[in-house]
């Protein structure tokens, strides 16, 4: 029976669906998790009051348990590859009906075409931001020094950034000076820096926004311990995001390793 005391958590892996599953328990509420294999953490299970594993393209699965424990709310929480959304499918019977009906295959367009199979079973798929306001980016955070210099160097950034998110290229972008260094593509954020590292060398500033038609039911930018080790690595200057729209992990560790390592990271 549907309950508004329980809500069903996609997991994939990384720290978010962990984070989200404590919240939920905090909360009060029942968590009935489907959790991706090759992904999710082994830990989601002593999190939750059911599990179901499943494979990237078992629809049919995950509507099927969510549906015999009464789900009619979800979230999404947690890194799958998008590169591993073109490979290595295992499409059951409805997956495969979804499939052959897309006229966008892109890894968006296939969360949307979930997100439809869901509210068809009158289950809702919320806000990754539910109920994880305590890592959301908070206005006015900041650690590390800035000068002048980068002050003009985040306005030139921000600029540009913004304009890649209108079209869709990428949310994270790096600068140096009044230059672009590099641009995020599929590759992801710790990638694209590494490659600012090696086209600009040392004092690149990363901005990361979020796009005026982003999907917080999928994705919401997010930075912790493993991207900054990326901006220590390659000598980066500081690092900017957006408040109330990127997740920001650890921020007291990240404070202290901005403050050790010379840079800064701002919040706007």
């Amino acid at each position: 029976m549907a309950t508004s005391s329980s809500i069903g958590l996609i997991a994939g892996g990384g720290q978010l669906p962990l984070i989200f599953a404590r919240q939920a328990k905090a909360k009060g509420l029942t968590l009935h998790t489907a959790a991706v294999r090759g992904s999710a953490s082994k830990e989601i299970e002593k999190l939750s009051d059911s599990v179901q594993w499943i494979s990237i393209g078992q629809v049919g699965a995950l509507l099927s348990f969510f549906k015999k424990q009464g789900v009619r709310q979800a979230v999404m929480h947690g890194k799958v590859e998008h590169g591993e959304l073109f490979k290595n499918f295992r499409l059951d019977f409805k997956a495969l009906s979804i499939w052959l009906k897309l006229k966008d295959r892109s890894g968006e367009g296939l969360l949307k075409a979930l997100a439809a199979e869901l509210a068809k079973q009158k289950i809702v798929l919320k806000d990754c931001r539910f109920l994880m306001d305590e890592i959301l980016t908070p206005k006015g955070f900041a650690a590390g020094k800035l000068d002048a210099e980068s002050n003009a160097a985040i306005v030139f950034g921000l600029g540009q950034a913004k304009a890649l998110a209108r079209l869709g290229i990428g949310q994270t972008l790096a600068v140096k000076k009044s230059a672009v260094v590099a641009v995020e593509a599929m590759e992801g954020t710790d990638a694209t820096i590494l490659r600012a590292g090696q086209c600009a060398g040392s004092g690149v500033i990363v901005v990361k926004v979020s796009s005026p038609k982003q999907d917080w039911r999928f994705d919401v930018p997010t930075v912790g311990p493993a991207t900054i080790q990326k901006l220590i690595q390659i000598k980066a200057k500081g690092l900017v995001l957006e408040s109330g729209k990127s997740f920001l992990l650890e921020r007291e560790k990240l404070a202290v390793l901005a403050k050790k390592h010379g840079f800064f990271i701002k919040v706007i």
